[in-house]
């Protein structure tokens, strides 16, 4: 299955706000989440957030390490169909809610 169409684009304009930051790693969660737009990076970092995980706790939830959490949260990753399931179910939420633009998610 192609995720391709849920995750955006390097040109696009809502993606060029995190590229203005000097250092992705040093923003705190709450500017993270103050952030518009939404992907899937974003919207996996804020739920995790929300629900008061760390990746590393996310990472044992999910039987993965708290780097590829690190990664799928900053997009250097995809997670596969299955782990986007499991990342559903610990957050109670739908595929659609973790894929879409936030804008998109009623």
């Amino acid at each position: 299955m192609d995720f391709s169409k849920y995750f955006k684009k390097k040109n696009d304009s809502k993606v060029k706000i995190f590229s203005k930051l000097e250092i992705f790693e040093k923003v705190n969660d709450e500017e993270l989440i103050e952030i518009s737009g939404g992907n899937f990076s974003s919207n996996l970092r804020q739920k995790r957030v929300i629900a008061g995980l760390t990746q590393k706790e996310l990472g044992k939830l999910l039987y993965s390490s708290k780097q590829a959490v690190c990664n799928w949260e900053h997009g250097r990753r995809e997670p596969s169909l299955e782990l986007v399931q499991e990342m559903a179910n610990v957050f109670k939420c739908s595929i659609d809610d973790l894929l879409k633009d936030s804008e998109n998610i009623n």
